[in-house]
């Protein structure tokens, strides 16, 4: 019987030592952020004898991979909120923003109206264009430049990964010979490192985890594709340039190394942590932002220089560009599964740009003589609904335009195979790269080219006037009117009332009629029946025999006709909403630039309101985590005193246990 009693003290000894041992350790760690608070449990027989114990972590799986669902979340906002307020900052920045530098343009262009003679008027003009460019370069730039900055962050952030999940990989190694060797304050030391490690992971990706009877855990990224297996082994998460659209996309690529390495992608929506936010900022907020500030740099630069071209300078010459396209020329990206050697690009279609859009394009070559031009989203997908612009390219090689889009499809290599496809971003780089093309102030083509002169012995009091002035073609020569040019128009009344129109060249030659008519509005492109250089319409009734003629403007240095159709540009609507929403521009440049600062703004108060909502339910389950998981200092002293008493009271067992022993040796000498 004593000898039961001794070996029944010395278990529990030994037990309430191990309960004193725990307890030390949880206090010793209070302040240890990944340390899991511990418990020890004692493990009895049939009598109620203590057979042993077993210390386990105070922690509760389903709180726990919660919170890692709420790291991923929180960070997901904060990474997107970081880089998108700085874009809104600068937007809404009147120092900085285009706005104000085409406000700035506009506004000088008035003053050179004011007095069109003034070479000081007109080269402040050029001076606010270069401005106009510059800011346009440098916005485009600073977009260019985060760009560049969330492609490093996505190659830094898929090394620290790597790095976590082959950490990750060697825990599960660890904790299956630890489990083996029963070992358990060690596996309960490799479990914290383990939950620290999915912290860090939790912070730059979302994961899902499954935990395996030998203590091992499997980590698999949001959509199933595994990082982490349970025998050790684990993936790494690369972030490769895809050839069809030039963006970093991330990929889980296995282990096994061969000739031909698996890939998996993984979808941008399905990442989450920080590195999900940097995405998501990259395709919903920077890339719209950046392609928008293209296509408004694009309009801005074609309708000015369009419009000046129409124009006269001082030199009495035609206008000629104010701004240089020239290098917002892209390269088409082709598809990886591309079988043939073709090569394409995309320009802008300058004086015809109107339908310039902020999309993608996609080029995809149907038939041997056919590509087809359509919208395409960031993956290089034709977007629904955006309607695809058959192209004839029998001649091969060569320009061909696509008026329904505002670009010019440039087939460098004729060697596409039917099937072939490729995406340009002609909108995407746009702002970076224009450039002041005028630096003249002469240049600028403030006047009307022609002039209209009543006849002198006209008796009727209608005025002619200019009612279009197109972009110049076979009217001019030089700096004077080619005779095959509609130069006198002439009024004769029939006998009910209506009259005939003639238009007479420079030789006098007709150049077209409109007969038995009281419509005087656009009189010389309804007699030629087809496009024109310039029209006119006649503001009021004639009489039977008035003319008039039309001359080249020589010398019309005091003329601002023109220059106040460049000014009119500022309010015109002159910006495609959508290829989508709009057929033709219903955007002014103001507006196109509002509704750039208008989307950014309003992704930044979503997400601020969003990563607000994430840190309160974070803060929630971190104080539902720490009331089992975190070390409770005056609920350990109390644990402290009552493991001592048992202690004690089960040494005292063994001293009883002890002293009947020998009492009971005593009795039998």
């Amino acid at each position: 019987m004593s000898f039961d009693l001794l070996e029944a003290g010395k278990r529990a000894v030994l037990a309430h030592q191990q309960s004193l041992q725990t307890t030390g350790r949880n206090i010793n760690n209070v302040n240890n952020d990944t340390y899991v608070r511990e418990r020890t449990n004692y493990v009895t027989n049939e009598y109620g004898v203590i057979e042993g114990t077993r210390t386990e972590r105070m922690i509760n799986s389903f709180i726990n991979k919660q919170l890692n669902r709420d790291i991923s979340r929180v960070e997901f906002n904060t990474a997107k909120l970081e880089q998108a307020e700085q874009l809104d900052k600068l937007l809404g920045n009147r120092d900085t923003n285009v706005a104000s530098a085409v406000e700035s343009f506009f506004n000088a262009m008035q003053d050179a109206n004011s007095d069109p003679s003034s070479i000081t008027a007109r080269q402040i003009v050029i001076t606010e264009a270069e401005g106009l460019a510059t800011q346009f370069n440098s916005f485009g730039g600073f977009l260019n430049d985060q760009e560049d900055i969330i492609n490093q962050r996505l190659s830094t952030s898929t090394e620290q990964i790597n790095s976590i999940t082959e950490n990750l990989a060697e825990l599960n190694i660890q904790l299956q010979y630890g489990n083996s060797e029963n070992k358990q304050s060690d596996v309960n030391s490799l479990m914290n490192q383990r939950d620290a490690e999915l912290r860090k992971l939790a912070e730059l990706v979302q994961f899902q985890t499954v935990e395996h009877d030998s203590g091992a855990i499997s980590v698999n990224m949001a959509n199933g594709t595994p990082l982490v297996l349970e025998n050790g082994k684990f993936n790494t998460l690369v972030a490769s340039q895809k050839p069809d659209t030039g963006r970093l996309q991330l990929f889980v690529e296995s282990q096994t190394k061969s000739q031909n390495e698996t890939r998996y992608p993984v979808r941008d929506e399905d990442v989450g942590g920080a590195v999900g936010g940097y995405l998501d900022y990259r395709d919903n907020v920077l890339l719209p932002a950046q392609k928008k500030l293209g296509q408004l740099a694009v309009r801005v630069a074609d309708a000015l220089n369009t419009q000046n071209q129409k124009g006269m300078d001082l030199d009495n010459q035609l206008g000629a560009k104010i701004f240089d396209l020239s290098d917002t020329k892209v390269t088409g990206l082709g598809f990886s599964n591309n079988s043939g050697s073709g090569e394409i690009s995309m320009s802008v279609l300058e004086g015809n740009s109107e339908q310039f859009g902020s999309e993608n394009l996609l080029v995809k070559k149907i038939s041997a003589t056919e590509y087809t031009v359509q919208a395409a989203d960031e993956n290089g997908a034709a977007l629904q609904d955006s309607p695809a612009i058959t192209i004839d390219a029998s001649a091969g090689a060569g320009d061909y335009e696509v008026p329904e889009y505002g670009v010019m499809l440039s087939i460098d290599n004729a060697g596409a195979a039917v099937g072939d496809q490729f995406l340009t971003k002609p909108a995407e780089e746009a702002a970076l790269n224009i450039q002041t093309q005028m630096t003249r102030p002469q240049d600028l083509a403030l006047a009307s080219p022609v002039r209209l002169v009543a006849t002198s012995d006209n008796e009727g009091v209608a005025e002619l006037e200019l009612s279009a002035l197109n972009e110049p073609g076979a009217f001019y020569n030089g700096n004077a009117l080619d005779n095959d040019a509609p130069q006198r128009i002439e009024f004769s009344e029939n006998a009910d009332g209506s009259f005939d129109i003639t238009v007479l060249d420079g030789d006098g030659d007709t150049f077209g009629t409109i007969t038995n008519t009281n419509d005087f509005e656009n009189i010389i492109s309804r007699a030629s029946g087809g496009d024109v250089d310039y029209d006119v319409t006649l503001d009021g009734t004639p009489v039977d025999g008035d003319s008039f003629s039309i001359q080249y403007n020589t010398d019309g240095i005091n003329d601002n006709r023109n220059g106040q159709l460049l000014t009119d540009l500022q309010r015109e609507n002159t910006v495609r909403r959508s290829v989508i929403d709009s057929e033709e521009p219903t955007l002014s440049f103001n507006e196109s630039f509002a509704r750039i600062v208008s989307e950014v703004g309003s992704k930044v108060s979503q997400t601020r309101i969003s990563q607000e909502t994430a840190e309160a339910i974070k803060s929630q389950t971190e104080t539902a985590y720490e009331s089992v998981s975190g070390v409770n200092l005056e609920e350990e002293a109390a644990n402290l005193i009552q493991f001592e008493q048992a202690y004690n009271a089960s040494a005292r067992i063994i001293t009883v246990a002890q002293t009947t022993f020998d009492t009971l040796l005593q009795s039998t000498r």
